[in-house]
């Protein structure tokens, strides 16, 4: 597990996006914190050339499948992130700005999806063709942004305590993974602000605490988190 700060916050989850094939990063984050993500994920990073913002991950969502992305982006980022993706045969996807936010709304991993309610029908065809898993629908704690109060790997999820049981029943049937409650950052709920997982590491936000670290780490890497372990902290 590795704390991190990327441009100076501990809201990880506004830049980083990871699969088991690869992980998405804003283009500005500086390349030994890149290096350092790619060791702790043990996959390697895609570029994602975004000028306008450095908000990169809620403006997507992914699996190691397929990115779908809306149409908000420059044609050249586009172009850029379709030539990563399809040397690694993981496929793109490009949906109306409207649904701006995917990765606010949709949650992921390669053994399901679950959207907001907000997502329409062709949307969530559009995510099952190319993440290429079955698509579901459900609030978290009643709240349409799915996508911001639940992180996922394959394995297991943690997910924000104003969830619901009948939300977190079909949450874990429809990804396959069981969901443990909890915050990060020092009490916040929307869990993918601090968090970012695949099956192989763990990022967490540089202001979680003792017992949110402990339980992230039982959770996902099925130990017990000892003070002391590797962190980053940076200003960038």
């Amino acid at each position: 597990m590795l704390r991190l700060k990327v441009f100076g916050s501990p809201n990880i989850g506004l830049y980083l996006a990871a699969t088991n094939r690869y992980f998405l990063y804003h283009s500005q984050i500086p390349r030994h914190k890149v290096e350092m993500i790619s060791k702790e994920l043990d996959v390697e990073g895609i570029q994602i050339p975004l000028i306008d913002t450095v908000i990169t991950s809620p403006f997507l969502v992914c699996n190691s499948n397929g990115v779908v992305v809306p149409d908000l982006f420059e044609e050249y980022a586009y172009k850029a992130l379709r030539e990563a993706l399809e040397a690694r045969g993981v496929s793109l996807g490009v949906v109306d700005h409207k649904y701006n936010a995917l990765g606010n709304t949709i949650v992921a991993n390669d053994k399901g999806a679950v959207v907001s309610p907000v997502i329409p029908l062709h949307i969530k065809r559009l995510i099952s063709d190319v993440l290429d898993v079955e698509v579901s629908t459900s609030t978290v704690g009643r709240f349409s942004y799915t996508g911001s109060l639940v992180v996922v790997n394959n394995r297991a999820g943690l997910v924000a305590p104003v969830i619901h049981e009948d939300e977190k029943l079909l949450l874990e049937d429809v990804l396959g993974v069981k969901l443990y409650e909890g915050t990060v950052n020092g009490g916040v709920e929307f869990i993918k602000l601090g968090l970012v997982v695949n099956d192989y590491g763990v990022l967490v936000g540089d202001s979680s605490q003792g017992p949110e670290l402990m339980n992230i780490s039982t959770i996902f890497e099925g130990v017990e988190y000892v003070p002391g372990g590797e962190d980053i902290e940076s200003n960038r």
